[in-house]
């Protein structure tokens, strides 16, 4: 059995918010849009709550005498402390002016006492030694989150309490004198399209295999890091680390691919590439290692480097690989809750999330343009996404040989900006260059 003192509550808080019920109660309204029965702890307290509250659903009226009957009809009047402790109540409230005050104190309370059940729960999953961690971790995660989102909810406000706001907003963006507002891409095109990455955004770059949309996000998140210092967090789920840093080292120095990845590298060629190294070094850039990552480890990952304030962009190469554990619905269901999450994490931790996505077969019809339609599973990724970019290359599509394609120095691809929820939609030329394994804007 639990012992009182041990749980957190506040009897005087519980009994001076009823009491000025029973006072005031036009108030009854405010008070329940804050904190229900389900919020007072001790038992004749939730049950005199539990009165007024189906009293107010149905009649709009709360008095003390209909209290008393409402007690009397559910057969709770002896368990609520009887008529005395309800007309003794109201003699404690000295006034009703700290009413604010006094449901902040039950709210905390009730939340505490909330995350108190959830880790006692949490903490017998882990001794009942039948779930694994990442099944435990889940669980976790989800109902502490949910305890969190609580504390976090406010009153819904009238317009104009957010139109100055905005008209700041609007103002400082008018002091740019042209600059961008989110996080610097490196391409000056695709800033003017988006204004720059914004923060809460999902970002989905969706291509067909093998026409660079690994390394046009690696040249996003490097320029970020170069032209802002940005922290950026890089999910690589399909090529390893050392291949991510030799292509650094390739666009950094200059040098082909192929000669630092063969080390036949003559003096000063291997001058230029520890000059690289020294630039890629100075990078704020996190990659993780890990290649079997699911939604929760990428999000625990990237909570961690927000509580050091090491987060500024976040990058997912690519959204099908990700994992759902146990997950028991179709292929389509779980890419809808993949990209649902990538989105929520992008809110949640006010950063862009750049996500990469596969295209499906279909993409190579009707003269091969993708199309909103032709992402790759799921119709929730355009929905989730508020910008969905294509790279295309016409040459590809066509038929041509894939190994003479790799082996071509220069490729000429578009970049399709397919939705934009926040401004235009276009297209912009780049070239990309194989050897280095980067695009620059096309002449």
């Amino acid at each position: 059995m639990e012992a009182k003192e041990k749980i957190p509550f506040s009897i005087e808080a519980e009994k001076y918010i009823i009491g000025c019920l029973f006072i005031e109660p036009e108030i009854v309204g405010e008070v329940l849009n804050r904190v229900g029965p389900e919020d007072f702890y001790v038992r004749e307290n939730k049950n005199i709550m539990q009165a007024i509250s189906h009293l107010y659903s149905n009649e709009g009226q709360v008095e003390q005498v209909k209290v008393l009957d409402e007690l009397k009809r559910r057969n709770l009047l002896e368990a609520s402390g009887g008529t005395n402790y309800l007309y003794n109540i109201i003699e404690e409230v000295p006034s009703v002016a700290d009413v604010s005050s006094y449901l902040e104190i039950i709210e905390e309370k009730s939340l505490l006492r909330e995350l108190y059940y959830a880790t006692s729960e949490i903490g017998s999953s882990i001794l009942d030694g039948s779930d694994p961690f990442y099944l435990i971790g889940e669980k976790a995660q989800k109902r502490l989150n949910q305890i969190v989102d609580r504390r976090r909810t406010s009153d819904i406000k009238k317009i104009h309490r957010f139109t100055n706001q905005v008209l700041d907003i609007i103002e400082a963006n008018k002091s740019t004198e042209g600059k961008i507002i989110g996080l610097d891409t490196g391409f000056e095109e695709l800033n003017k399209l988006t204004f720059g990455f914004q923060k809460g955004e999902l970002i989905i770059l969706a291509a067909r295999p093998g026409i660079g949309k690994s390394a046009l996000a690696l040249n996003i998140a490097s320029n970020a890091c170069r032209n802002r210092n940005a922290n950026v967090a890089f999910f690589s789920l399909e090529m390893g680390v050392d291949q991510l840093t030799m292509r650094l080292f390739s666009s950094f120095s200059g040098l082909s691919l192929t000669k630092i990845r063969s080390g036949k590298l003559n003096a000063t060629e291997m001058t230029t590439l520890l000059a690289a190294k020294s630039a890629v070094d100075r990078l704020n850039l996190y990659i993780d290692e890990t290649s079997n990552t699911n939604l929760i480890d990428i999000k625990a990952k990237c909570l961690k480097l927000k509580r050091e304030n090491k987060l500024d962009f976040i990058v997912v190469d690519y959204l099908q690989l990700i994992q759902v554990p146990r997950f028991k619905g179709n292929r389509v269901e779980e890419v809808g809750q993949i990209s649902r999450g990538l989105k929520l994490m992008a809110r949640e931790l006010d950063v862009p999330v750049l996500a990469l996505s596969q295209l499906s077969r279909s993409a190579e019809e009707n003269g091969g343009r993708p199309a909103l339609a032709h992402l790759r599973e799921s119709g929730s990724i355009e929905q989730d996404a508020d910008i969905v970019m294509f790279l295309f290359r016409e040459q590809t599509i066509k038929g041509a040989d894939e190994m003479n394609m790799k082996r071509a120095s220069n490729h000429n691809t578009e970049l399709i900006i397919a939705k934009n929820r926040q401004g235009a939609t276009d297209t912009i030329p780049l070239l990309f260059k194989g050897a280095q394994s980067i695009f620059i804007p096309k002449d």
